[in-house]
């Protein structure tokens, strides 16, 4: 896929690159606010000097050619300036502070996430980016977006065919361009699985995927390694969230114990041709958890094929599982207390 094309204003032949580029471009939209962005960063460098003044700040200060970095984005055919890659994360993370220490985005900064199965998967990517959680992320979906996913997926009519994985990419590109994205939009395969796990290895898997087997190969590979696996689930308009810390307990069980021995074997069976449709939804309602999910939920199940073309999902659910997945993430590559096991996240709040 694209990735966003940088023009580094400090180094000389680049800034003569970006001219050459502007001259056989001109049609392009440009956006250069690094006046106002320099402005910013001296009120994060320095506090003391913010006054009610300050922050109504004239953007008529014009830097200099050789300040920050330009960043073409092809598929918006635009070039926006930025502050270089020391000062750009300076400003932008600079309101997670002191809810987010710089040791630990520090730490956070230099992880490296896989997320596979973009549909539930893109707004826990989405926020990972935000709050500045990964340097390296592997995105993996073979699925291109399609009208009825707008119901919950953070796009537009205009991304419409565009693979999940990759449109993820450009979103998280947006936000930070100097991030290191690998795009498997083929999905996962048998033949990729372990090199999507460990060629470099992760430090945490997203799982959301909708192939059950792969659902339970892939944690296979990830307990042989050792890389904590997370997948949420959404349940009406709350979440499940199954963690399993791999790295601290290799003999943990898939889904920490929550799939039984006769539901596994079902499901590779299955996957070999076996089983009708109606038998495949039931496998992945009892995959979630029968027992765990919204009554609505359960019942909707046996209604896909019939009065229903598909799961249902809703966008508040969706938003809260970018949340639950990029707070999940945070605490465990932060080595808090996380235990395995399956946590049920509500947005049934108690009024005080």
């Amino acid at each position: 896929m694209d990735k966003p094309i940088l023009f580094n204003l400090e180094i000389e032949s680049e800034r003569k690159n970006f001219m050459d580029f502007k001259i056989k471009n001109p049609d392009l939209f440009y956006v250069d606010t690094i006046g106002e962005q320099m402005h910013e960063l001296s009120l994060v460098e320095d506090p003391s000097l913010i006054t009610h003044g300050s922050l109504d700040y004239n953007n008529t200060l014009i830097a200099e050619e050789n300040i920050g970095v330009w960043v073409y984005f092809s598929w918006k055919k635009t070039a926006v300036r930025i502050l270089n890659e020391n000062k750009y994360p300076k400003l932008r993370l600079s309101r997670n502070h002191n809810l987010i220490t710089l040791e630990e985005e520090a730490k956070l900064r230099e992880s490296k996430i896989a997320v596979a199965g973009l549909n539930v998967g893109n707004p826990g990517a989405i926020c990972l980016a935000l709050e500045g959680i990964g340097n390296l992320i592997k995105l993996a979906d073979f699925d291109p977006l399609s009208v009825s996913n707008l119901n919950r997926f953070r796009a537009s009519l205009c991304d419409i065919g565009i693979n999940k994985a990759v449109l993820s990419a450009r979103q998280m590109y947006e936000i930070n361009p100097f991030l290191n994205i690998e795009v498997y939009d083929d999905g996962i395969t048998p033949e990729s699985m372990e090199s999507f796990l460990v060629s470099p290895k992760i430090d945490l898997l997203i799982e959301e995927t909708d192939n059950l087997k792969l659902k339970i190969n892939i944690r296979n590979i990830a307990k042989e390694y050792k890389i904590p696996v997370i997948m949420v689930t959404g349940n009406g308009e709350n979440v499940l969230i199954d963690v399993e810390r791999y790295d601290l307990d290799e003999n943990l069980p898939i889904l920490s114990g929550y799939l039984s021995d006769d539901l596994v074997n079902k499901i590779q069976s299955i996957e070999k041709g076996k089983g009708s449709f109606e038998e495949r939804i039931i496998l992945a309602r009892d995959f979630m958890g029968k027992d765990y999910l919204d009554s609505r939920l359960v019942d909707s199940f046996s209604d896909v094929g019939k009065t229903l073309a598909g799961i249902p999902q809703l966008a508040e659910s969706s938003f809260l599982r970018g949340a639950v997945i990029c707070h999940f993430t945070k605490k465990i590559l932060l080595k808090d207390n996380i235990p395995s096991g399956r946590y049920k996240i509500l947005l049934d709040g108690t009024k005080i």
